[in-house]
C-alpha cells in the first residue's frame, strides 16, 4: 500500500467523480482508477461502487475513510517537521550588546522567537564599549551586535527599538534655565569616540549644530569621554543607558527637547550577512520589528 494510492481514495470519496478528482489531483483519470483498483485488490474490499451516474461508497470505503485522512494528515505533519529542522541551524553565535538590549521588550520578543525556531543555536553575549561597538563587527570579535545608528555602510542592520538621548555635561557648568540650553552647549567643545567620529556620526551625535565647533576627538572608552565631561573640557550626546550605568563625579545628565532618540539595531557584516547562523537570527530579528511596527 503506497500513501499516493491513499490520497487517490481519499481525493475520489470527497468529490465522488474520478474526473474531478484527477483535475484536483493534476493527474490522469486512468491512473486515479488503476491505483484504486491496485489498493482494492491489496486491501481486498471494494471501496467504491461505480455506476454510469454515479460514483459512491461503499460500507468499507465509509469506514476507510477516516482512517485515510488521518494517514495523509498524519504524513502532512512529518514533512512539516522534517522542512523546520532542515531551517534549523546549530552552532554559537558571539552577540555584542552595550548596556542592557538583550532585556528591552522588542529585544525580548525576537530572542524568544530565535529559542523557539532555532532550539540548538547558543547566544554568547558580550559586552562592548560605546566607542568601540562599530569596530568589534569590524575585527570580528563579536558575529552580531546591538549598534547605534548610524552605523557604517559595511553593515547591515534590523532596526530594533529607539533608546532616548542625553547631554552629559559638567556640573560646573552653569546652565541658567531650559531656555538658556542651546545656547551654552554652543560654546561647549563636543566629545566623540575616535572610532565612530565619521562625518555621519558627528552630525547624528551633536546636542546642537553650529559653525566653528570644537570636536575632541579620540577618547576610546565612556569612561574617558566621561572624565572629559567632568574635568569641564567638552560636553558629548549619550544614550539613556549612560546615567543609569555610568555615574561619573562631576557629570549630570540633560534632556533637551530638540534631541531625539537613537535607534537601536541588530548589526552584522555585509561580507557575512549570508552565514547560516547569521542570516537565521536576522531573519528573526526583522520578522520580530515588523510585528512590532503592525502592532501584532
Amino acid at each position: 500500500m503506497e500513501l499516493r494510492q491513499i490520497e487517490y481514495f481519499v481525493a475520489v470519496a470527497r468529490e465522488l467523480h474520478f474526473g474531478r478528482a484527477a483535475e484536483k489531483l493534476h493527474v490522469a483519470q486512468p491512473s486515479i482508477s488503476q491505483q484504486i483498483k491496485a489498493l482494492e485488490t491489496e486491501l481486498g474490499v471494494q471501496l467504491f461502487e461505480r455506476t454510469s451516474k454515479a460514483v459512491t461508497l461503499t460500507a468499507a470505503g465509509v469506514e476507510l475513510l477516516p482512517l485515510g485522512i488521518q494517514l495523509l494528515d498524519g504524513a502532512e505533519n512529518v514533512r512539516r517537521a522534517a522542512e523546520l529542522t532542515a531551517r534549523r541551524v546549530m552552532g554559537g553565535v558571539r552577540i555584542g550588546f552595550l548596556a542592557d538590549e538583550y532585556s528591552h521588550p522588542a529585544t525580548d520578543r525576537f530572542l524568544a522567537a530565535i529559542r523557539r525556531q532555532h532550539p540548538r543555536l547558543t547566544l554568547e553575549f558580550q559586552q562592548l564599549d560605546f566607542a568601540e561597538h562599530h569596530r568589534a563587527l569590524e575585527r570580528g570579535e563579536v558575529d552580531l551586535a546591538f549598534v547605534l545608528e548610524p552605523a557604517p555602510d559595511t553593515q547591515t542592520r534590523v532596526a530594533l527599538f529607539d533608546w532616548p538621548r542625553l547631554v552629559a555635561v559638567s556640573t560646573a557648568l552653569d546652565v541658567p534655565d531650559r531656555d538658556a540650553v542651546a545656547a551654552v552647549l554652543a560654546q561647549q567643545p563636543i566629545a566623540l569616540p575616535n572610532q565612530m567620529a565619521s562625518q555621519a556620526w558627528r552630525m547624528a551625535w551633536l546636542p546642537h549644530v553650529s559653525p566653528g565647533q570644537t570636536f575632541v576627538v579620540g577618547e576610546d572608552s565612556m569612561e574617558a569621554m566621561l572624565a572629559l565631561v567632568g574635568a569641564s573640557r567638552a560636553v558629548c550626546v549619550v544614550p539613556e543607558y549612560v546615567a543609569r550605568y555610568y555615574p561619573q563625579p562631576g557629570v549630570r545628565f540633560l534632556s533637551v527637547p530638540w534631541l531625539g532618540p537613537c535607534t537601536v539595531a541588530l548589526g552584522a557584516l555585509r561580507t557575512r550577512e549570508h552565514e547560516p547562523q547569521i542570516a537565521a537570527i536576522l531573519k528573526v530579528a526583522a520578522a520580530a520589528a515588523t510585528r512590532r511596527r503592525s502592532g501584532r
